[in-house]
């Protein structure tokens, strides 16, 4: 065992050998791995096999590899790439040198584990070792434990969900549609109902089948072909018939196959994804047949339309008899098929890699067949596996090259596509058969589901069983099933008869810090120690200091396998209660001793929700209507029974809260939303607030009614309707609305499930029932003298969302509001001085509320205005367990303890401070707010809810606020006021503010100036010569008030105007047309000419040499019919038609001429033209300039 050297670095220095690669290297890291003595004196040894991380915890049995991070990495690194006699000469050391080289370095393990990774590094004995031999280790160490660890992870579920279903009788299949993104399944009596993502019911119809009666209709499957966006269904009458999917009203028929020989039962489709044109559609019959359809044109035509004679319309349905396939009477399909079973074909797949078809029965012979394609032959060649009383179903891995399939003997075998004589895997735990398998390739994992309604996730590597889920699926004798599993979303849909459900896989966030390892149910703070005490589901207590982050003590199976439900301190803040669902309560010390045992649940399971510890009794509840409670008295055994509460029983249903506010004022909540105040001395009650109680009330005819209690005043009731009719509906079953709740509490609800005789309209929903539910209270100490007055001493939150303010004094409920929409339940944490009330939802969203001026004094009305939001942020990815609230250097901080393994650390601003676990440990510094907040912050703020957000946390606050903008907008009767909620109208409202107010027109008071003239000699007051209210002073010219508007002194102070400088200079900036000579010539004229419908001009339209060209050419003719004898005055215009065609003849005539005299060697066109012409020179055929274009080759006249 080795423990770090407590010399001096020099002196380590020359212990080190002088000589060789090893004493270079030590060189090389001696400014990283040698510490100084003050730091090598707080060090102390390393235990034996065991790991001293840089947190300070101790943990046992954990590999070395495991244990190295990123800078030990760096710092082995730079060692090995010291001068040394080995590859690329660079370091190369035997087992001595790399542990000692390990010791130094490292400040983790000892010599032993050291020699122990020396072995596991040198595999060909050849006993060195260097970086790429160390490195190559740990890369391949890592990829396994990658491997390892993801197919081992035990995927997180949310509730299961009923999803509406518009179907009448058994489902048959469900698929997704990748080009539009939804899901599709079809039933029996031929329903087609399609969803959205959000799993909304986009559109529910039902298809026609013309050659069966509706009442007679029976799909057995159905298989949808994405390449081309069209679905093919299977019936009964022996057909399978191809619909568009393209429509939007209802699906169009295109393709019909008729005159099967068997009732087809399964289907697939694959598809090229180099060539859509390339599909198979394989099917699986009663006959235990199996059909292959390979088209070779499926985005033209999947099969050839017939031929038919002149006039008659073509019709829009293709029908294709099925023995014209088998004769191969088809152009762009063929059939190839196989008869390989002997009885039902329960499922067929096309299997790319291997290339072939796989098709399974439930009979011992040939119960799954592979067949593979010959060319150009009908028939496929077959292999088969004998599997004991058959298959059901299977599925094909093509990463693994395995098929698991669902055996009616109970088991999953897993098979060698090649090996047909025994499975290479067997996976043995179901007690019935099995029905649907489906891999899970990004994970590794198979699912598997059984006829007794069982569902297990396997780890195809391992072949154990990761995880059985049995009791939530709908119950009863035959109900057929199905099973489909979408990967890229995680969900599971499964059918039973009509219904469908759905089992959607929790989001996995990657390189996320894990405080525990599993989710985390409460926490706690010790201001003795200044720790944060958290534990989980694995009955394993961690111990963090706030002040760094860092992990100092760690308690494992403080219950056994039993979850640790609830936290407690004693009033010293030295001893800590943990209570667990096995129904008892452990008293430990902070060194990890337990001194006592407490039976709260007198030998049966009990779910503690909360743990209250006073100066003389310790009160538990939770898991029944009675307080447990243990006296100090007692504690002088270690197993401790409970005492007597004097009380008695006052509540009506479970007991899910409490707190306490000294000297002896107790309070607890139950399950159906009343509160009782206790005197903790005397132990009776004293109060019941019942302004949100469900009572129970038994009816003799209408059976179990619930509703709420007339006790309440009437302004209570009054805002209850207001409230209820505020909230907006969620489907949420108690389980889900209280994940923790004990088993027998659900069960008493869902045996008092209200009924709905006609005759009662007050009825409530299971919605409104969970708006009653309350899972935190927290007394207002600091408003103890305020009570009396009237204020809210008392906090109470729980179900939907909701928070109301108390007052216990005069027994009244002063506030509530909903902190969060759309969620199950909240918890909450309310600080020293009673300013900040912290919320926490389902969802991992946290909101902190300014709470200092809020229900200080009564009102008349129920208040249901929300207090003032600090500030709102998500930090976590699943429910909110606990909160806290500590102040630590002048900051209050919050922590929250989630299911998704993580206590995180933040600010009452949103900012982050660190999460429990992180490798990189925090210092908490003050922290002042800025206190002006600029208009950008207020415009973002809520002017209803008094919602403000920080810079920090505007991200997150914005989604939040787009979906209730969301909400808003898709009510068609809620008004948006425009003019205070966007920036547009405030700052309309400021421009309005700084206007002139517009006098209105009014009775005017006797004024001189309106009788002055009436008065003899009178002259204009001297106050108002102009002789008006609206005057000008007389220095000023007066004008007419009409004439005011147009007044516009700003343009008193323009100069001079100057003209641009195109203007005064043009020759600058513009040419004649003239001058532009050295156009260029368009390489390529336009493909589309369009007629110009406006008039050009020549000269500017076309280039100088085109122009020059025609007058030459115009020239030239001119000449040529004067040589003829045609008058000049005839080129224009029209000429007589006996000239013309006497003109034309004669030149006719001798171009014949010419053109006859080919036997000559220069006899050409050419020269026949130079004949025609007689002026002596060629005739230009191009009309290039002649310095672009091509010079003649001269000809031989000879």
């Amino acid at each position: 065992m080795a423990s770090p050297k407590e010399s001096s670095p020099a002196v380590e220095q020359q212990q080190q050998p002088s000589t060789g690669s090893l004493g270079n290297a030590m060189k090389t890291i001696l400014a990283l791995s040698v510490k100084p003595r003050d730091e090598d004196k707080k060090l102390e040894k390393k235990p034996s096999n065991a790991m001293a991380t840089g947190s300070g915890v101790v943990t046992f049995g954990v590999k070395l590899e495991s244990r190295l991070n990123i800078k030990d990495l760096q710092h082995l690194k730079k060692a090995f790439m010291a001068q040394g006699d080995g590859y690329n000469k660079r370091l190369n050391v035997n087992k001595e040198e790399f542990c000692d080289l390990l010791d130094r370095i490292l400040t983790k393990g000892n010599i032993e584990e050291y020699a122990d990774l020396f072995d596991k590094i040198d595999v060909t004995k050849d006993g060195k070792v260097d970086w790429d031999k160390f490195a190559s280790h740990l890369l391949l160490e890592y990829v396994e434990k990658d491997d390892r660890v993801k197919s081992t992870q035990v995927p997180q579920w949310k509730d299961i969900k009923m999803l509406p279903s518009p179907h009448k009788d058994v489902i048959h299949k469900v698929a997704f549609l990748k080009n539009t993104s939804r899901y599709i399944a079809i039933s029996k009596e031929g329903g087609i109902s399609t969803w959205d993502t959000r799993l909304h019911v986009m559109k529910s119809i039902r298809i026609n089948n013309d050659s069966v009666k509706p009442r007679d209709m029976w799909v057995t499957t159905f298989v949808v072909l994405q390449n081309i966006n069209k679905i093919a269904l299977a019936f009964t009458s022996k057909e399978i018939i191809f619909y568009d999917l393209s429509s939007k009203l209802e699906f169009n028929c295109q393709y019909r196959v008729y005159g099967l020989e068997h009732t087809p039962l399964s289907m697939d489709h694959w598809s090229n994804p180099n060539n859509s044109n390339e599909a198979i559609i394989v099917m699986g019959d009663t006959g235990g047949n199996v059909n292959a359809f390979m088209f070779t044109s499926a985005i033209i035509a999947l099969f050839d339309r017939p031929q038919q004679t002149a006039g008659e319309g073509q019709e829009q349905v293709v029908n294709v008899h099925f023995k014209d396939l088998l004769k191969e009477k088809f152009k762009y399909c063929r059939l190839v098929r196989h008869s390989g079973h002997q009885e039902w074909t329960r499922q067929v797949k096309y299997a790319l890699h291997l290339d072939c078809f796989i098709s399974c029965s439930t009979t011992y012979q040939n119960a799954m067949v592979l067949g593979w394609i010959e060319k150009a032959r009908q028939r496929m060649k077959t292999s088969s596996f004998n599997i004991a009383q058959g298959v059901n179903a299977f599925d094909y891995h093509e990463g693994l090259n395995l098929i698991a399939t669902a055996g009616v003997n109970h088991h999953v075998c897993l098979w060698n596509p090649y090996v047909v004589s025994k499975p290479v895997g067997l996976l043995r735990g179901h007690m019935a058969p099995v029905m649907h398998v489906q891999f899970n390739h990004s994970r590794g994992q198979l699912i598997s589901f059984s006829k007794d309604k069982v569902l297990r996730i396997w780890d195809v590597q391992l072949q154990v069983c990761l995880q059985r889920i049995a009791g939530t699926f709908p119950k009863g004798p035959d109900l057929a099933t199905h099973l489909f599993f979408h990967e890229e979303r995680n969900r599971l849909f499964m059918a039973f008869n009509y219904q469908l459900t759905l089992l959607e896989m929790k989001k996995e966030v990657k390189d996320r810090v894990l405080s525990h390892d599993k989710p985390v149910t409460c926490a706690i703070y010790s201001s003795t120690f200044s720790q944060v005490v958290s534990a989980c589901q694995g009955s394993t207590v961690n111990m963090w200091l706030l002040e760094t982050g860092q992990k100092v003590k760690q308690f494992l199976n403080c219950h056994g396998n039993a979850e640790i439900t609830t936290l407690g301190l004693d009033h010293s803040e030295t001893r800590l209660f943990t209570g667990s669902s096995d129904g008892t309560v452990k008293v430990w010390d902070f060194n990890g001793h337990c001194h006592h045992t407490l039976n709260a649940g007198m030998g049966d399971p009990a779910d503690i929700s909360q743990v209250v510890v006073l100066k003389r009794i310790f009160i538990i509840i939770g898991w029944n209507r009675c307080i447990t409670v243990f006296r100090n008295q007692q504690l002088t055994q270690f197993h401790v029974q409970p005492s007597e509460w004097k009380g008695g029983q006052e509540h009506h249903d479970d007991i899910l809260a409490a707190a306490f506010s000294a000297p002896h004022t107790l309070a607890t909540a139950s399950y159906d939303g009343e509160i009782i105040i206790w005197n903790s001395g005397s132990e009776v009650a004293s109060r019941h607030l019942r302004q949100r109680y469900l009572k129970k009330v038994v009816k003799s005819r209408a059976g179990t009614r619930l509703g709420f209690k007339k006790e309440a005043t009437i302004a209570s009731i009054a805002t209850t309707q207001h409230s209820t009719s505020q909230k907006q509906p969620e489907t949420q079953s108690h389980a889900s609305a209280l994940s923790r709740l004990p088993t027998n509490q659900s069960e008493t609800m869902e045996s008092a499930k209200p009924q709905r005789p006609g005759s009662r309209s007050s009825d409530m929903s299971e919605d409104e029932q969970n708006n009653v539910i309350i899972t935190r209270l927290v007394f207002l100490d600091a408003r103890k003298g305020q009570s009396a007055s009237g204020g809210a001493n008392l906090v109470s939150c729980g179900g939907n969302g909701w928070v109301r303010f108390w007052n216990t004094a005069k027994n009244s409920l002063l506030a509530e509001y909903i902190a969060h929409k759309q969620v199950s339940f909240v918890v909450m944490a309310v600080n020293e001085n009673n300013h900040i009330l912290v919320t926490g939802d389902t969802d991992g969203v946290i909101k902190v509320w300014n709470i200092q001026e809020y229900c200080v004094l009564q009102s008349e009305s129920l208040i249901t205005e929300a207090p003032p939001l600090i500030a709102s942020w998500h930090p976590h990815g699943d429910m909110i367990n606990s909160l806290l609230i500590c102040e630590r250097n002048d900051r209050t901080l919050v922590v929250s303890a989630s299911a998704d393994g993580s206590v995180q650390v933040w600010d009452v601003y949103g900012i982050c401070i660190g999460t429990f676990g992180q490798e990189d440990h925090w210092k908490i510094e003050p922290y002042r707010p800025p206190e002006e907040v600029s208009i950008e912050d207020k415009e973002c703020e809520d002017s209803d809810s008094g919602e403000s957000f920080s810079a920090d946390t505007f991200d997150s606050s914005q989604e939040e606020m787009t979906e209730e903008m969301m909400e808003t907008l898709m009510d068609p009767l809620t008004k948006v006021n425009t003019w205070e909620k966007t920036r547009l109208g405030k700052e309309y409202q400021e421009l309005r503010s700084k206007k002139r107010e517009r006098k209105q027109p009014g009775t005017i008071p006797e004024l001189p100036y309106l009788y002055w003239d009436k008065i003899h000699a009178g002259q204009p007051p001297s106050s108002n010569p102009a002789g008006g209210p609206f005057a000008q002073p007389s220095e000023k010219p007066i004008l007419p008030l009409w004439t005011q508007a147009l007044f516009v002194p700003e343009l008193d102070d323009v100069g001079t105007l100057r003209k641009p400088d195109f203007v005064t200079h043009p020759h600058r900036y513009f040419r004649d047309r003239e001058d532009i000579v050295d156009a260029k010539v368009l390489a390529k004229e336009p493909d589309d000419m369009t007629d110009c419908k406006n008039s050009y001009d020549e000269r500017s339209l076309f280039p100088k040499y085109i122009l020059e060209f025609e007058a030459r050419m115009k020239t030239q003719h001119r000449e040529e019919l004067e040589a003829l004898g045609v008058s000049p005055a005839h080129g224009k215009g029209r000429l007589n038609a006996g000239r013309r065609s006497k003109a034309w003849s004669v030149i006719a005539s001798q171009t014949n001429t010419v053109n006859s005299s080919g036997g000559q060697s220069g006899g050409t066109m050419q020269q026949g033209l130079k004949s025609v012409i007689g002026n002596g020179r060629p005739v230009r055929l191009s009309p290039l300039p002649e310095g672009k274009r091509p010079k003649a080759q001269p000809h031989d006249t000879t």
